[in-house]
């Protein structure tokens, strides 16, 4: 289920052209792939667990680039944590 929906939010993006969402949601495809493929299986609860970690690591890299004055980098990371921008 989730990757039915995945799949058709991606088509949705695409039709819209909306880049940004785009990338979030092909950020999201990947861990749901990595899940698949992985002894813990693909589950709603795994996925959840998954998504988290991924948008606490790019915050924490959009933090890094920030101080590291690299605003240029340190948006690309916000912007793909955030489907709604």
């Amino acid at each position: 289920m989730i990757e039915e929906k995945l799949n058709a939010d991606i088509k949705t993006a695409m039709l819209a052209r909306d880049a940004k969402k785009l990338d979030a949601l092909r950020a999201m495809k990947s861990v749901v792939l990595l899940l698949k493929t992985s002894s813990e299986g693909l589950t709603e609860e795994s996925a959840m667990k998954a998504f988290a970690k991924e948008v606490k690591k790019r915050r924490e890299t959009a933090e890094i680039y920030t101080q590291q004055n690299r605003a240029d980098l340190a948006e690309v990371d916000r912007k793909s944590t955030r489907l709604n921008s």
